[in-house]
């Protein structure tokens, strides 16, 4: 086995010093008077049986709350994630082909990060995530689509990464544990028994699966590595990759509270303490994830977490979270593709990568740490790791800032400075009578030896609004706000202990990513609105911020079905955007349901819609309709597949022509009339059950 020594960082901050800084405590323990701070710091454990006592304390005051909320609504468990929870291109050169001269390659929020996707290519082959497989098309001519390879891979293929220079491809697939086969040797690790009957400690598993396709008509396995949670996303810097997942591990007496309830005559208190008592029975084990790597037999070997007396575990002050955040990092082009993991304990993370380090950003309370304090506002931590050694990721620092994010773009790191853009009171806190109205910030931070430091901030920016859209390109900032109508702020970035805010513009609608192109305008694709608020039809507009004081709408496109309103897998998944410099084309995927009153069914339309972009073009023009292509026809024949995902996800540009990529298949079409050239069939998503 190639895993190096596991590093587990537990980071939400839990657990004991909170409750130890508690002036008083309910009857069942459960802390009521607790200052809220914006500070965090690093705590070692020093013990495995620390460790288990204060993740026991916070899961048992977590019970509390849910048994709270039980006897208050006698309604079900609460979900653990119903909490106030320039477009990049490698430059990758392949042969003769260069990415982003001669190819497109996929839409990546930094230079020289690489984010994992469901298809890349390397000028000469698509590698392409589908059904329970990875799937190698030739392209030895552009226009050209051949079918090479079917590698199969366990569970569902999500995302890819490729380094075309080691002639390897990294998999990554979710496997759900309910669907394990009860001879396949996970099953014995993840099955549980509790009171209640049997269970599975986790619901999900990620997988990363390195092949080797230096002959691309045979790939090869070199390794399975699973890893106990919910893929989250993976990058690619040089030749190091690194996942992310996350997970809350299933622990008997929390997941399965109101089983004490339906089965047992006790009165609350009663159940609440034989819920309890379950909870304090569960060995540490069975809190923390585990990895799993498969043998040359075909078994597996697991990997614990808390060996070495527990001392790879931190935790900083004043924060509350159960779940896991696990990176795992790999150098593709090392012999031994030694495998180096840190665990950290967080709530859902964010996570964001610049060349040097990797970012995890986590609320700094879980959803049931407001039940109790509700006059506490969402707070944020961020973790930082280095990650310039190939195949490592070493914890440097950790900060806090007021605020949550929207997205990963609400993050950018520029000379060492990590700026972030936060919305206060997000969530309206509908819990709190008069709450206060959301309000907006852009903290700038810097590493100070084991802390984040603020440097600079401006806040207070959109009262009452929240943040739909952020991007840092250089030291200038973007923002768009929305309650009603979009202001898009500029900001200046120049001066890092000074962000400022330069420039405004109010207009209807709202912006949900924006893409910086050249000549000082940004591209960005959101929902049309008009003084009454939103009108929802999918809309691209262009902007010119050359005179950064006062940004201007150059002009907006609508991108809309034959039947009127569609929506865009784009609008919330900016690897779906695709604007391809050399032709000043973008493609967006657009897609609608609709009824036909004639055949009395519901039916539907998948295209991918493009638009030609004038990035010279004065106010009143710059966006014009170039056309579509479709994958309506791939999916007629199959009534149920119109409810998973029929749309066209994902476009290349290759030469002249043009890949479009569905659940169901590849087209590829001419540029110059998008007529359909070529094709192939793909599995799809329901092709097969879990196993291979």
């Amino acid at each position: 086995m190639h895993i190096k020594r596991t590093h587990t960082i537990s980071l939400a901050a839990l657990f004991a010093v909170p409750f130890a800084h508690a002036c008083s405590t309910d009857d069942r323990g459960v802390p009521t008077d607790v200052e809220e701070t914006y500070q965090t710091s690093l705590q070692r454990y020093d013990s495995c049986s620390a460790l288990e006592r204060d993740l026991k304390d916070m899961l048992v005051a977590e019970l509390e709350t849910r048994f709270e909320q039980y006897e208050d609504t006698r309604g079900g468990a609460s979900d653990d994630s119903a909490a106030p929870d320039d477009g990049s291109e490698s430059g990758t050169d392949s042969g003769d082909r260069t990415e982003g001269e001669d190819y497109s390659g996929t839409n990546n929020q930094e230079d020289g990060v690489d984010e994992a996707d469901l298809v890349k290519t390397d000028g000469y082959h698509l590698y392409v995530a589908n059904g329970n497989a990875l799937h190698i098309f030739g392209v030895p001519e552009f226009g050209d689509l051949e079918p090479v390879a079917e590698f199969p891979v366990e569970g569902t293929p999500r995302q890819l990464l490729i380094h075309p220079d080691a002639e390897r491809v990294v998999v990554f697939s979710q496997l759900s544990a309910w669907s394990v086969p009860e001879d396949h040797p996970l099953y014995t690790q993840l099955a549980r028994e509790s009171e209640d009957g049997g269970f599975l400690r986790v619901p999900q598993l990620t997988k990363a699966t390195v092949v080797d396709v230096s002959d691309h008509e045979e790939p090869t396995l070199l390794r399975e590595v699973f890893v106990e949670g919910n893929y989250q996303t993976a990058r690619l810097i040089d030749s190091s990759v690194r996942l992310g997942s996350f997970t809350y591990t299933h622990v008997p007496g929390l997941y399965n509270f109101p089983w004490y309830y339906w089965h047992s005559e006790t009165d609350a208190d009663e159940a609440f303490e034989r819920a309890k008592d379950e909870i304090l029975a569960t060995e540490l084990e069975d809190i923390v994830p585990t990895l799993y790597e498969r043998d040359s037999e075909g078994g597996l070997e697991a990997q614990p977490l808390t060996r070495d007396s527990c001392a790879d575990f931190h935790r900083p002050d004043n924060s509350h979270g159960r779940g896991f955040t696990s990176i795992l990092s790999l150098d593709l082009l090392g012999g031994d593709l030694d495998l180096d993991a840190e665990h950290v304990v967080t709530n859902h993370p964010t996570l964001y990568a610049s060349q040097d380090y990797l970012y995890v950003a986590e609320p700094s309370h879980d959803w049931w740490w407001f039940w109790w304090h509700d006059d506490h506002t969402e707070k944020l931590n961020i973790h930082q790791f280095d990650i310039q050694e190939p195949g490592q990721s070493t914890y440097l620092a950790s900060g806090r800032v007021p605020g949550a994010l929207i997205n990963q773009f609400s993050l950018g790191e520029q000379d060492g400075y990590l700026r972030v853009a936060t919305t206060e009171n997000m969530w309206g806190r509908w819990w709190v009578p008069d709450a206060p109205l959301s309000e907006n910030h852009l903290f700038v931070l810097e590493r100070d030896g084991p802390e984040l430091r603020e440097v600079g901030h401006v806040g207070g920016i959109a009262e009452g609004e929240r943040i739909f859209a952020a991007r840092f390109v250089g030291d200038k900032g973007y923002m768009v706000t929305f309650e009603q109508i979009d202001p898009l702020f500029t900001f200046d970035l120049s001066d890092p202990t000074d962000p400022t805010v330069v420039g405004e513009l109010k207009i209807e609608g709202v912006s949900t990513y924006i893409h910086p192109i050249e000549n000082d305008r940004l591209l960005t694709i959101g929902i049309s609105g008009d003084e009454a608020g939103l009108t929802w039809d999918t809309e691209v507009s262009m902007f010119d911020v050359s005179d950064f004081e006062d940004p201007r709408l150059t002009d907006s496109q609508l991108v809309s079905s034959s039947q009127g309103w569609s929506h865009s897998e784009a609008l919330y998944e900016h690897k779906a955007f695709q604007y391809w410099a050399p032709e000043n084309l973008l493609a967006v995927p657009n897609s609608t349901w609709y009824y036909d009153p004639d055949s009395q069914t519901t039916e539907f339309e998948s295209r991918l819609d493009l638009v030609t972009v004038d990035p010279e073009s004065e106010q009143g023009a710059g966006l014009e309709p170039y056309g579509h292509v479709e994958h309506t026809d791939l999916f007629d024949e199959d009534d149920d597949y119109h409810w998973y995902r029929p749309n066209i996800r994902r476009s290349i540009f290759m030469g002249d022509f043009l890949y479009a990529l569905s659940d169901r298949g590849i087209t590829v079409h001419e540029l110059g009339d998008l007529t359909r050239v070529s094709e192939a069939e793909l599995p799809g998503r329901h092709a097969t059950p879990y196993w291979r």
